[in-house]
């Protein structure tokens, strides 16, 4: 998961401890804040209703208690979806009672959610301010956004069998791994990490069909993860995730 927090300034809990946090009083006239373990339920309840099961959750509260952050990650039921399985994605959430932030999920199979405000999932984001009427626009909201997941679990599908089934000859994943550092989706430091992984894949299952651009794919995105103490830019992450699934999409031809 990717949850990203200060543990100096924010606290790490489950769903049911947020329904211990204090609930303020109304900031004005046109402010209704929200429980945050009423808005993770409500989440949680729609994800369920629509065929999905929650893998892993885990929430950050500032001290203050007025921020929330969450992130879920979730996977269709067996049967569901086709290759239901094989793969996992994650809502991002966010909020704030003090009108900080507006009530907000972010979706994806590539979702970044940090306390510093990065906010992000290449499926979309969706949000509404917390006015009067946030009770009856949230549900709204969050099944809009939950609509979306069968779509993009079965573009994502067609497009990793794609990476599956393009072999790609060992030297020209290297020449593409150069290609990635030269347009800087790729550090130099990340560089040799993903060579590494091209070359012997930390994890069997990326293997196990040879030299093909799913190998390639994982060998790009285990070298952009943050290793040890690396403090990550989390905009250059994401533009970093973005332009290598763009350049595995290029090789498939999607």
């Amino acid at each position: 998961m990717t949850l990203l927090y200060n543990p100096r300034n924010e606290t790490l809990m489950n769903r049911s401890a947020l329904y211990g946090l204090p609930v303020p009083e109304p900031l004005g006239s046109r402010h209704k804040p929200i429980s945050f373990g009423t808005f993770a339920d409500n989440v949680a309840t729609a994800v369920t209703d629509k065929g999905f099961e929650i893998v892993e959750e885990e929430y950050a509260v500032n001290n203050k208690n007025t921020r929330m952050f969450g992130l879920m990650t979730i996977s269709p039921l067996e049967g569901e979806f086709i290759s239901a399985k094989e793969w996992e994605m994650q809502i991002g959430l966010r909020g704030a009672h003090d009108r900080s932030l507006p009530r907000g999920l972010t979706l994806g199979s590539n979702v970044l959610v940090c306390s510093n405000l990065c906010f992000h999932g290449d499926l979309g984001v969706f949000k509404t301010k917390q006015t009067l009427n946030v009770e009856e626009r949230l549900p709204e909201i969050i099944n809009n956004a939950v609509d979306t997941l069968p779509e993009m679990i079965d573009h994502n599908n067609r497009r990793f069998d794609a990476y599956r089934t393009t072999e790609f000859d060992k030297r020209d994943g290297d020449a593409a791994l150069i290609e990635l550092f030269r347009r800087g989706a790729l550090s130099g430091r990340q560089l040799p990490r993903a060579i590494t992984e091209w070359d012997n894949p930390t994890f069997e299952a990326h293997a196990e069909d040879g030299f093909n651009v799913w190998r390639l794919f994982n060998a790009c995105t285990e070298a952009l993860k943050p290793r040890g103490g690396e403090t990550a830019n989390m905009n250059v992450l994401r533009l970093s995730s973005e332009a290598v699934t763009d350049a595995m999409d290029m090789l498939v031809h999607i």
